[in-house]
């Protein structure tokens, strides 16, 4: 998609990204690698610009001759290539084990040009955004641990829970806090207690030791979610030896908790992988130069290219002399 005319047409469109590409092709260099590089300079760790998900290498790059002139030829610009450590010496010795002498020539060369506003987000600094969330809870300053003696008390042929004493009595509870029941005493042996939801089913409890010797049952009932409807019960005689539990809430206190998150924005815009100018298609022609320097190559329009027929070709007088000549 190209560039809206709206963007172009802006106080501030911003800045114009020229991005770069050279593909190989297999059958003339021996594979079809694709390099991208850019000319400019970028934020991030390695200097990469990305655009469209790619990544497009910060390189010293320089290209001229792109316009148009108004005889009508078409343009044939220059690109010069940074050869730093002999970067481009070795990409043309390696292709040219498949062509002798090609040097990259007929690799496809490609520039592209956007706007800063239409750059992948990854291009800028993280944004760390924190939130501080307040949430009601149990104040631990009311809590508290609570430690039952159970024992075991037959009443009229029946068996029932003593807690403290008191044959099978109404508990009350209170969210946040804990309960130990406490079955050492011999006459629990066979009677091993639990608390139960009427309509949730058991509780989690912690359970160690010996029935009749050393064995504890804990309960920590939670805030706010432990259920109004419990009850304390022998697992093995049912609810009749126990008897339900009354469940208050604690004193509350206002709790915060920070958390922290970062992400990427493009500041200028929204990134766009298909706002673009025309890209310009062209194709390494030949090499003019190569040092340790630079490396240089004239490249030409694909409707320039030697050896394609009309009319993909744009006849000239320089390749046809005939052209524009009137025999008499």
């Amino acid at each position: 998609m190209a560039i809206p005319v709206s963007a172009l047409q802006s106080i501030n469109p911003g800045s114009i990204i020229e991005l770069f590409t050279i593909q190989l092709s297999t059958a003339l260099h021996g594979s079809n690698t694709l390099y991208r590089f850019h000319n400019g300079a970028n934020l991030n760790a390695n200097g990469e610009v990305v655009w469209a998900g790619n990544s497009y290498l910060r390189f010293p790059i320089e290209c001229s001759g792109f316009e148009f002139g108004s005889t009508g030829t078409l343009p044939r610009p220059k690109i010069s290539i940074s050869n730093i450590f002999g970067t481009m010496t070795a990409i043309m010795q390696d292709v040219n084990t498949t062509t002798i002498g090609n040097d990259l020539n007929g690799a496809k060369f490609t520039r592209i040009r956007t706007l800063a506003r239409y750059l992948d987000a990854v291009n800028f600094s993280s944004t760390t955004t924190t939130t501080t969330t307040t949430s009601t809870v149990a104040d631990p300053a009311d809590g508290e641990t609570v430690t039952y003696t159970v024992t075991v008390v037959n009443t009229g042929g029946y068996n029932y829970f003593a807690i403290n004493g008191v044959t099978n009595p109404v508990l009350t509870m209170k969210r946040g806090s804990t309960y130990i029941f406490n079955q050492s005493h011999s006459s629990n042996v066979g009677h091993p207690l639990r608390i139960k939801s009427d309509a949730g089913g058991q509780q989690t409890t912690v359970n160690a030791g010996t029935l009749g010797t050393d064995a504890t049952v804990t309960y920590s009932p939670s805030y706010p979610s432990a259920p109004n409807d419990l009850r304390y019960y022998c697992t093995v005689h049912g609810n009749g030896m126990g008897n339900t539990i009354t469940m208050n809430n604690p004193n509350t206190i206002q709790q915060e908790s920070t958390s922290t998150s970062s992400s990427q924005t493009n500041p200028f815009g929204t990134p766009d992988p298909t706002a673009e100018f025309p890209q310009e298609i062209y194709f390494l022609d030949r090499k003019v130069t190569e040092n340790r320097d630079v490396v240089t190559w004239e490249a030409q329009s694909a409707l320039d290219l030697v050896n394609v027929k009309l009319p993909k070709r744009i006849a000239t007088k320089d390749i046809f002399p005939g052209i524009g000549a009137f025999l008499g």
